[in-house]
């Protein structure tokens, strides 16, 4: 095995084409075609099969794939322990949060960043969506993690990675409170049959208060709003004492009760920057490591092509990087 030639083999996989491969390395196709040919000759089999022009490991070439970037990463990571030996981070990568969901997930891949890239420490900015973006353009942060609607991520350079669909939340003792054991059980209602009803409600400043905006104008009606708050946890607790219905994502939670709406609301989930910023190696794979993480129930993932290269770029096994059908 020539650890030299490591990166052909993965680029080949991550492609899908030896063309691809060869433009992507700056190498010739036909030095890559001989390295292949001479690398399944001296292993005894195929590592690679074709279906529609494009190439595909087989078994074998999926045990050679992940041994090669098992090897690499560790030399890398090596290389990396060895130039801090002595020394503190000599980077900084500031990144902005929610308090909330962002930060478990940042606490998630904090381990699997640090072991990449021991020289870049990450400091986090904690804040509303709202604060967020107001630190991106000031130049604060470099990037967040953030919800927002399609209006908000115009203005900046958005790697949007899954969205989540709202539901109707109702204290489980409210008259129309309906049980359901699963989201994909949630019973479906019109947002008119609840115009009489009092609302709490997220406060202007926020994303998620122009989606239900949205949603209000469409139902013909204005809401009463008995408590407006940014603090998700907050309005989870005044919609359980029974202050007023209002938005949630879904989660198991006996004490409240569920509708999902003829039209779901969306609120979407994404990296942002300046439009200008060009993402950093190490912001690219924060962005894969985010992506990486569970996403909540009713949340879907978002295959945008920005995010397909970037897994191809960290994980060419992974389904996302073979593109869209």
């Amino acid at each position: 095995m020539n650890l030299d030639q490591l990166p052909y083999f993965i680029a080949i996989a991550s492609y899908g084409s030896l063309s691809s491969a060869s433009r992507h390395l700056e190498v010739s196709q036909q030095a890559l075609s001989s390295y292949l040919s001479e690398l399944e000759k001296s292993i005894g089999m195929p590592l690679f099969f074709r279906i529609r022009q494009k190439l595909y490991p087989t078994e074998a070439g999926r045990r050679y794939l992940k041994g090669a970037q098992d090897i690499l990463n560790v030399i890398e990571r090596t290389n990396s322990t060895i130039q801090m030996l002595g020394k503190g981070p000599q980077q900084e990568l500031h990144m902005g949060i929610s308090a909330h969901t962002g930060a478990l997930m940042l606490a998630e891949c904090a381990l699997e960043f640090n072991q990449r890239y021991p020289g870049i420490q990450l400091v986090p900015h904690e804040g509303y969506s709202y604060q967020l973006r107001e630190k991106i353009r000031t130049g604060e942060i470099s990037i967040a993690m953030t919800g927002m609607n399609e209006e908000q991520a115009a203005e900046f350079k958005t790697i949007t990675f899954y969205r989540d669909e709202f539901v109707l939340a109702l204290p489980s003792y409210h008259p129309k409170a309906q049980k359901a054991n699963s989201f994909e059980e949630l019973p479906i209602a019109d947002l008119r049959d609840f115009q009489d009803e009092v609302f709490v409600r997220s406060t202007s400043n926020t994303s998620t208060y122009y989606v239900m905006e949205s949603l209000f104008n469409q139902a013909g009606f204005r809401p009463t709003v008995s408590f407006s708050t940014p603090n998700i946890n907050m309005l989870t607790m005044l919609i359980r004492k029974g202050c007023g219905i209002g938005f949630l994502r879904y989660r198991n939670d006996p004490t409240l009760s569920y509708y999902r709406l003829k039209n779901p609301p969306y609120s979407y989930n994404a990296v942002i920057a300046k439009p200008s910023h060009v993402f950093s190696q190490p912001e690219r794979f924060m962005i894969y490591l985010l992506n990486k993480q569970p996403q909540s129930i009713g949340g879907i993932r978002i295959e945008t092509a920005d995010l397909i290269e970037i897994i191809r770029e960290f994980s060419p096994e992974d389904p996302l990087s073979e593109g869209q059908p």
